[in-house]
């Protein structure tokens, strides 16, 4: 049986983990009603609420910007970008779980030891590679994000782990190819991994900042997270933090969305996926 907490302990877990949540989500309150303000009431008082919901700065932050401009460049990249991925880190998670050759444990210790090293640490010989080759912007990004090897890959490793392989003798039997057993039977029965992995992905590539900011070098090719930036050091100088505010409402309101609505899907695909031993 598990340990058993008195009462006031699991009251105070429970009042320190509300604190933690509030603290997350109190500036993204502010912010949201704070872009419906106009400047002059932001400047004087900026912890009131408005004086009315007006949607002007929404409309100035789609008109003034080029937030549009970004919204389709972070979909394109969103979509292909969650799509190779999740294909190419199942893909590699079922030759390394279901296929025995020399140097299979090499590589998915590999994979493991990644977690280790910093994003920052490897920043320089990326740089070179990805200059080397010349894959920069849109079709450098893509082929960043469609790798096999992260976090993903593993959850998908765990999941293939437990699922029988005599439903892959089955297909043989049938006459089935080795892709057609992946394909077709074995990347279905990882349904519920692959809509958690599909979603988290999806809202990582989005929110990204890294990665864009280093390789999209075309001022007009830029994604939702760096046109943020961009409209944040232009406020420095216009001083109209209220567009600002709304852009980053338009900015975040997909994925929060799209989070709240699939949360017990992740969670859900997160446990039968193989993160649960």
């Amino acid at each position: 049986m598990g340990r058993k907490f008195s009462k006031t302990v699991l009251i105070l877990i429970e009042v320190l983990l509300f604190s933690y949540a509030f603290s997350l989500i109190f500036p993204y309150i502010w912010v949201l009603i704070n872009s419906f303000k106009t400047v002059s009431e932001f400047y004087s008082s900026t912890w009131s609420l408005p004086a009315k919901f007006d949607f002007t700065n929404y409309a100035r932050a789609l008109k003034e910007t080029n937030m549009l401009s970004y919204f389709k460049t972070s979909i394109v990249l969103t979509i292909v970008g969650t799509v190779l991925q999740v294909i190419c880190s199942a893909g590699t998670a079922y030759i390394l779980a279901k296929y025995k050759f020399r140097g299979n444990k090499l590589i998915y210790g590999m994979a493991i030891v990644g977690f280790l090293i910093p994003t920052s640490g490897t920043l320089a010989p990326l740089y070179v590679f990805l200059k080397d080759t010349g894959l920069f912007n849109i079709y450098g990004l893509i082929v960043m994000y469609a790798t096999g090897m992260g976090t993903n890959m593993v959850i998908f490793y765990s999941f293939f782990k437990k699922i029988s392989w005599s439903y892959a003798e089955a297909a043989f039997i049938d006459g089935a190819s080795d892709f057609k057993v992946f394909w077709n039977v074995m990347f279905p029965m990882a349904r519920e991994a692959t809509i958690a992995v599909t979603i988290i992905t999806a809202i990582n590539i989005w929110n990204d900042y890294f990665l864009p900011s280093i390789l999209l070098t075309n001022p007009e090719l830029q994604t939702v997270a760096v046109g943020l930036r961009s409209l944040q050091v232009q406020q420095q100088y216009n001083a109209t933090w209220t567009v600002l505010f709304a852009a980053v409402i338009i900015a975040t309101l997909p994925t929060i969305l799209i989070y709240i609505i699939f949360q017990d899907r992740i969670a859900k695909g997160f446990l039968v996926g193989g993160l649960k031993e």
